[in-house]
């Protein structure tokens, strides 16, 4: 099928229609979230006459690049939030053993709330790998839901035509028992990818109102073979 930009826009409405999601996008920001096995959509063709964009590059997110040791992150951080380092929190996977540097943002998104960076370090070199930005209910119970989608959807577009290889991308397109949408992902030329993910939970009963959506951004230097600890074979 080919690629129309109309036909690309999220809404609740369509999201219930499509199997009512199911489940919270994680809300321990500090969890590696890898990238969902689901099949390959078409990619994008080029729009009307317009110039292709320049090849995409996943470095890291902002002034946060990958290899980049706590330290720097924490450097980098304070320079793209003008917060204090002291502001910085960092957590423990205890499975994974890597090390999350977090902080709130208030207004990174236009529309989508306040959000969660989480920089997470890896567990052998302890250098950045992977970065995770959470909206929505985890964050901020009073999400508008129809903002966080309609977030989503302006994302997508940004990253529709930022030059992201056309092999393997995806747009909007289920997970599993459909918990989830994969709203966008792509990779650059050196495997590194950007993932944006949205989940709406379903409504519990008629009695209890439905808990808010959840919309999740990755930038991840090796999807294949994250930094985390491992038991090795023939334990």
């Amino acid at each position: 099928m080919p690629f129309h930009r109309p036909a690309l826009g999220l809404s609740l409405a369509a999201l219930a229609l499509a199997g009512a999601l199911s489940g919270a996008a994680q809300a321990a920001t500090a969890d590696r979230n890898p990238a969902p096995a689901v099949q390959t959509a078409p990619a994008p063709a080029p729009a009307g006459t317009a110039e292709a964009a320049p090849a995409a590059k996943v470095t890291g997110f902002r002034s946060a690049r990958f290899g980049m040791t706590g330290d720097e992150v924490t450097k980098a951080i304070t320079k793209d939030f003008k917060i204090e380092g002291k502001d910085v929190r960092r957590e423990t996977n205890a499975t994974e053993r890597t090390t999350s540097l977090i902080v709130k943002v208030d207004d990174l998104q236009t529309g989508a709330g306040p959000a969660v960076v989480a920089y997470i370090l890896g567990h052998s070199t302890q250098k950045l790998f992977q970065v995770n930005i959470l909206w929505g209910g985890a964050v901020n119970p009073k999400v508008d839901p129809n903002a966080l989608v309609g977030a989503a959807n302006a994302l997508r577009n940004y990253f529709v035509g930022q030059g992201y290889r056309q092999e393997g991308m995806l747009l909007n397109a289920p997970v599993g028992d459909g918990s989830q949408v994969v709203v966008f992902r792509g990779t650059d030329g050196q495997g590194r990818m950007s993932l944006l993910t949205l989940a709406v939970p379903p409504k519990p009963s008629d009695d209890t109102p439905a808990l808010p959506p959840s919309l999740q951004l990755s930038y991840i230097e090796k999807p294949n073979e994250p930094d985390v600890f491992k038991i090795e074979k023939g334990f």
